[in-house]
């Protein structure tokens, strides 16, 4: 067991670069300059430091060691300069440009010298193997890079979020658990009587329900039958658990909801397989009662398939997450997603994808172990 579960740690190394690849691979073919987007969707701040930078490299080729020392006279000379190259760049005459033109070129100077910047800080400037290797030697280090807007450490912002996240993760999965499981098993020995039609009805609707369907209709009713309405500000578990679970476990009861769905109906589909075999029969035979039947046999090996769609329903916890986060104002790694999408953040957008990589391949590797335990005839060697 513990010689496997190292060369899967090995073998995820492979994994997750081929990972990062194909994800900085996938941003490159997106349409447009993703740097000429972000300065025309969002308020430049740096438009004056851009240009001032420009005329500090041309004072130093004229020999001032330290711009800031040099004269006024000599700064504006370099700032007409500047202008009137590129003036001529867009075909006028600097000497009859009137003082708009010049404002304009000035300014264009300054997005094209910001959005360098931002290119160069981005990799956005070399190859698709540059601008890769340049993430993934800085992410060995610890270092995610900073946010295009308000350059905000990426690392930090993961840090605050993907406690979040986790915990209205896992309080969905064990909702969606404790949901599906028992009323799948007892669906199941209960065939089609009335309890088996009832919960398969409950299934479709728990499948066709939307979260964010669900999470308006909670907090309407909430706010009109009790005058309750959810905490504004979240807050962290250990700083504040009352606000924290007020605001938390509905969500992640609405997101146990629609996992549950799946897991009913394949429970339930599991437990009839099984419930069919020759060795549950011969159990029976042997004089064992029903509960030794169904809890010491048949569960266990019902519970294989499941176990692997639990597995596979991580990223889609982390996807449903988004609708219930932007409606009840939770700060996760989804949200996060979202907004650098929106703000074309590609540092942020690389990062955060790297981090459910890791978490969707984790899960596979519990999941492997988990066949182990449930299977004696599974051998993991």
């Amino acid at each position: 067991m513990t010689q496997y579960i190292i060369r899967r740690l090995i073998l995820m190394i492979p994994t997750l670069i081929g990972v990062s690849l194909l994800i900085i691979f996938f941003l490159r073919l997106l349409p447009g300059d993703a740097v000429d987007i972000l300065i025309s969707q969002t308020e430049v701040q740096g438009i004056s430091e851009s240009f001032k930078s420009l005329v500090d490299v041309e004072l130093k080729k004229q020999g001032f060691e330290d711009p800031g020392t040099a004269p006024r006279d000599a700064r504006r000379a370099v700032e007409n300069q500047l202008i009137d190259a590129r003036l001529k760049s867009d075909g006028l005459d600097p000497a009859t440009a009137s003082p708009d033109k010049r404002n304009v070129a000035r300014n264009d100077l300054a997005l094209q010298e910001y959005g360098d910047v931002i290119r160069r800080r981005v990799g956005l400037d070399k190859n698709f193997i540059g601008q890769w290797w340049s993430w993934i030697s800085n992410a060995i280090r610890g270092d995610l890079g900073v946010t295009l807007i308000g350059s905000r450490p990426i690392d930090a912002e993961l840090q605050r979020r993907i406690p979040v996240s986790t915990q209205l993760g896992l309080l969905g999965m064990v909702f969606g658990v404790l949901i599906a499981l028992p009323t799948g098993i007892v669906s199941a020995v209960k065939q089609d009587s009335w309890v088996d039609y009832a919960m398969r009805s409950a299934a479709i609707a728990m499948l066709a329900l939307p979260s964010f369907f669900l999470a308006t209709l909670v907090i309407a009713l909430a706010g009109r039958w009790f005058d309750y309405s959810f905490p504004i500000f979240y807050k962290q578990l250990w700083d504040d658990p009352k606000t924290n679970m007020e605001l938390v476990l509905i969500p992640g009861f609405i997101l146990g909801i629609g996992l549950s769905g799946t897991l009913l109906r394949l429970t339930r589909a599991q437990m009839l397989e099984v419930l069919r075999q020759d060795y549950i029969r011969t159990a029976r035979a042997k004089g064992l009662g029903a509960r030794s039947v169904i809890f010491g046999h048949a569960v266990r090996n019902a519970m294989i398939p499941v176990i692997t769609i639990i597995g596979l329903q991580v990223p889609v916890l982390i996807g449903g997450s988004l609708v219930l986060e932007q409606i009840f104002g939770i700060p996760g790694i989804a949200q996060y997603l979202l907004v650098s999408i929106l703000n074309r953040e590609f540092p942020a957008i690389i990062a955060i994808n790297m981090v459910v990589a890791v978490v969707i391949v984790a899960s596979n590797l519990i999941v492997d172990i988990m066949y182990a335990y449930l299977d004696p005839r599974v051998k993991l060697s």
